[in-house]
């Protein structure tokens, strides 16, 4: 994680590290290359706080089979929805999200959704921070037939 964030940002991926529901491990002839840090909520929501590639390891798709993976894992599961948040200007971020069907949303869309207190209760949850964008994908099966 220390080749991945720095700052506040790896502060919290290491402290998210000790507390997540899911930890999925991307390995390499036996090293850790990626992990993803994952959990979910209401039993329908699930949501990805990070995804982190070692820096010798990037732009070797690992990131999108990392996040493959969660999306499978959380359709598995029977969850409908996946969030993200991603800093607005980590262009190679939002582009890996975008590429796997992610859209932003807003605040007042989930509200919308979920009502207001459950979306508020869901970005505190989530930790989106100002500077942040927050991410969505369907994941209703019945939506894809």
């Amino acid at each position: 994680m220390e080749q991945s964030f720095e700052g506040l940002y790896l502060r919290h991926a290491k402290r998210t590290l000790g507390e997540i529901d899911i930890v999925r491990e991307a390995e390499l002839e036996g090293n850790p290359v990626g992990v993803t840090m994952l959990t979910s909520f209401y039993g329908t929501l699930g949501y990805v706080f990070y995804i982190a590639v070692a820096e010798s390891q990037r732009r070797k798709r690992i990131g999108g089979l990392l996040l493959d993976d969660a999306i499978q894992l959380f359709k598995g599961m029977g969850l409908n929805q996946a969030f993200a948040s991603v800093e607005g200007h980590n262009a190679a971020s939002v582009g890996l999200f975008r590429s796997r069907g992610f859209s932003k949303t807003s605040y007042g869309q989930v509200a919308r959704r979920f009502g207001k207190i459950r979306a508020i209760v869901l970005y505190r949850r989530m930790l989106v921070v100002p500077g942040e964008t927050l991410l969505s994908k369907s994941l209703d099966q019945t939506a894809l037939a």
